[in-house]
């Protein structure tokens, strides 16, 4: 990249609402709003050198990309070896919306434990069925992931008169406000004691598959929210507990796969309640995004600092 050249940026067509207006209007870059993916490969072969996405598909990758920055927290879509070896960056937007993810948590939370998400099914067919419900005051919730966002779950979950306690993969290096705070050998304790098992952590290769059939059984007639990825929970065993076990309900923003089949039976589950992996869209997201990019253009130039710059150094860190 001369010093006087224009920085080519082709910006995918799944990024948040406002990512790419704020993008285009961005003085000094030669943007290129994608229509479809396809055309995002093909402006990356033809020489874009930033891609702007939370989404990756292999012909990505190309010998002129030098830089994703991405508007998800997560990492587990991207190919990272290949990028540390082709000198990559890769930039999150860890942080930006965990207020507005924290507050669907507890939404979803709402919809099983008030029964809000059933008496939705039951106003599509003009059924007037009053239903059981429960209260979160007094309630147990154990967090699975410490980090921003579960640091503004359990911020809102105390104020609700709620007792915290949660899982860190470095719990020493935890500074927030839950006074119990242990490592991920603790997993089962933490379900064991939990009435609401609230899961915000990342996908990697140790949490893959974390919450199952084992796990669901100690949490017993409780409740999980999963606002961090599918994969950290069994589908089948989600099934199963709420089926046949004693799982009073779920509520799950995330889903493996995803998007959730039309035919999973996951989705006639009257004690469920999923929306389509929104937590994080929030009006104020693409102001505090740009605010990441605008200094991470900078350091891009080299001219500052990287905000949010993923270091290949072993697993994913919390959420």
């Amino acid at each position: 990249m001369g010093k006087n050249s224009m920085i080519r940026v082709v910006v995918d067509p799944g990024c948040p609402a406002g990512v790419p207006e704020t993008v285009e209007a961005m003085p000094g870059l030669d943007v290129v709003l994608a229509p479809d993916r396809d055309a995002v490969a093909a402006e990356l072969a033809a020489g874009a050198e930033v891609l702007v996405t939370s989404y990756w598909r292999d012909d990505f990758l190309t010998q002129n990309l030098r830089w994703v920055a991405g508007n998800g927290a997560g990492t587990e879509q991207y190919p990272l070896e290949q990028f540390r070896r082709n000198g990559i960056e890769l930039t999150t937007a860890h942080g930006v919306h965990a207020a507005c993810v924290a507050e669907h948590a507890f939404g979803l939370l709402l919809g099983v434990t008030r029964a809000i998400g059933l008496a939705g099914r039951n106003a599509v067919t003009h059924s007037w069925a009053p239903t059981t419900t429960d209260e979160l005051g007094g309630k147990k919730m154990g967090i699975i992931g410490l980090g921003r966002v579960g640091e503004e779950v359990a911020r809102r979950a105390i104020a609700w008169d709620m007792e915290v306690a949660g899982l860190k993969r470095t719990p020493a290096r935890y500074e927030g406000c839950v006074s119990v705070v242990r490592g991920p050998d603790a997993l089962h304790e933490l379900c064991r004691w939990a009435d609401v098992l609230m899961i915000t952590a990342p996908a990697t290769d140790e949490t893959r598959g974390l919450i199952g059939t084992e796990e669901l059984a100690l949490l017993g007639a409780g409740w999980l929210v999963n606002v961090g990825r599918g994969p950290l929970v069994d589908s089948d065993a989600l099934l199963v507990a709420l089926r046949d076990g004693a799982l009073r309900g779920a509520g799950i923003d995330v889903t493996d796969p995803e998007p959730l089949p039309q035919d999973s039976p996951l989705w006639d589950r009257p004690d469920l309640v999923i929306t389509p992996h929104i937590a994080g869209d929030g009006p104020n997201f693409a102001p505090r995004w740009a605010r990441i990019f605008e200094r991470n253009l900078h350091a891009y130039a080299g001219g500052g600092n990287w905000q949010n710059r993923f270091e290949h150094v072993g697993p994913g860190a919390d959420a």
